[in-house]
């Protein structure tokens, strides 16, 4: 059994000409977890197929195996509250179109605590714990901007996902040693490019 623990990421972006070079590392360790070239796209994070067909109906997957694993858990350090449980709950509503990141709907922007508590309208404070108590149940995980920028968040991609494909397979390195280990991990395929 691998020993998990909280982990915290940072994820930087270098750009060279048309292309951006991606860069993600353990905010503890510095170590490189994955890094990728990434092309110009005019497509935002998030944001899903057909936002103007009011008619659609998208889901959130939630895979059943791992969720019952959650819910089940005997040992109490893993175990999520009721409270951890409704805002990783909520934190559904917000999930971005083909990745594991936390967007808004409205704008298609990834979002920070501050916002993700406006957003659901609920004490700020309250919403900063009960993330910094997900993270550290591998729930969620915190991408560390820097430079005085705000933090964003992941949702477990083996819990719960928007999409049938990623956008950035990478993102998924995040969540391979965090501290949950989910009973199925989930295999997704990168999301093809658009022709143009």
């Amino acid at each position: 059994m691998r020993k998990a623990q909280k982990r915290e990421v940072i994820i930087s972006y270098e750009r060279s000409g048309n292309s951006t070079l991606m860069i993600i590392t353990d905010a503890e360790t510095s170590e490189i977890i994955s890094q990728r070239w990434l092309n110009e796209s005019d497509k935002k994070s998030g944001r899903p197929p057909d936002k103007a067909n009011l008619n659609s109906t998208y889901f959130v997957k939630l895979y059943k195996p791992n969720l019952i694993q959650i819910a089940t858990e005997r040992a109490k350090e893993k175990r999520l509250t009721l409270d951890e449980a409704g805002l990783f709950l909520l934190l559904f509503s917000v999930a971005g179109w083909q990745t594991p990141y936390i967007v808004n709907p409205d704008t298609y922007k990834l979002m920070s605590c501050s916002e993700i508590a406006d957003f659901l309208g609920r004490d700020r404070k309250h919403v900063f714990d009960l993330l910094e108590r997900l993270i550290a149940k591998g729930m969620i995980s915190k991408v560390i901007n820097g430079n005085g920028r705000s933090n964003h968040y992941m949702i477990n991609p083996n819990v719960a996902f928007y999409g049938k494909t990623i956008d950035d397979p990478t993102h998924l390195d995040v969540f391979k040693t965090c501290p949950y280990e989910p009973t199925k991990y989930i295999d997704y395929k990168k999301t093809p490019d658009k022709k143009k």
